[in-house]
């Protein structure tokens, strides 16, 4: 029987994530296959009870589901009680728990000696993105959702890092922020991965900035999920190749 592991999520078709799964499931020689699953908020409670099918292995989660799904599992992992907000499922036996990978793996994104960040977005990613900041010493972190975007200009004076974790920019050539607003001295991690580099990113770059897109976060938090639903471990570099298949060499996998 061939195991199953999904990605939920709505308007989800830019996904990379079938490409580093698959080519982990075929270089480790398991029976198993990654597909996307674009689902409503009215469909996700049937989606997610369906991963209690003995040939489920779990799931991920993304916009805009990683906060509603944390409602619809059996139990939460601690840093998913957290958080309030999760990107994996994991089936064992009858029982689904949620877990977030997102987390350790934009801690080890982040450049280090943050004190002061400003995080666009107010959805899971971005709940994430505090988190791991205030893990690592950050005392400062601000979080602008869009109706406080008016503050950015004043905001990102002061700032050392500008995490992007809006959507805006995935599949298209938008940008949260204005190229006169970014700074040399101010670091950038836009968690848009597609395209990459994202548009952020190369306004970031051209003004002098540290700046990575979020190939580098998508390869690490997918790499996690596979050793959760597994129990082994990740084939990273094909994971790696697989995703630079999928997005170009410009990208930061």
């Amino acid at each position: 029987m061939t195991a199953l592991a999904v990605l939920l999520g709505h308007e989800i078709g830019y996904s990379a994530s079938p490409a580093m799964h698959n080519a982990a499931f075929a270089a480790l020689d398991l029976d198993a296959r990654y597909e996307l699953r674009d689902v409503t908020a009215e469909a996700l409670a049937s989606e997610v009870d369906a991963l209690r099918a003995s040939d489920r292995i779990g799931a991920n989660v993304t916009r805009p589901h990683k906060v509603t799904v944390c409602s619809l599992v059996d139990e939460l992992g601690p840093e998913v009680r957290r958080l309030g907000a999760a990107n994996a499922i994991v089936r064992y036996g009858d029982r689904l728990v949620a877990r977030n990978t997102d987390l350790a793996a934009l801690r080890a994104e982040l450049p280090p000696a943050i004190r002061r960040a400003i995080v666009l977005g107010s959805g899971g990613a971005s709940r994430a993105a505090v988190d791991a900041l205030k893990s690592t010493g950050c005392d400062a972190v601000l979080v602008l959702d869009r109706k406080r975007w008016p503050n950015m200009p004043g905001a990102l004076m002061t700032a050392q890092l500008l995490v992007n974790a809006t959507p805006i920019g995935t599949d298209s050539d938008e940008t949260p922020v204005p190229a006169n607003l970014l700074r040399a001295e101010m670091a950038v991690l836009d968690l848009v991965y597609r395209p990459s580099p994202s548009r952020l990113i190369r306004d970031a770059r051209a003004a002098g900035a540290r700046a990575r897109g979020g190939a580098g976060m998508l390869l690490r938090q997918a790499a996690l999920s596979f050793t959760l639903w597994t129990d082994r471990e990740a084939p990273v570099d094909v994971m790696r190749d697989a995703l630079r298949g999928e997005l170009g060499d410009g990208s930061d996998a």
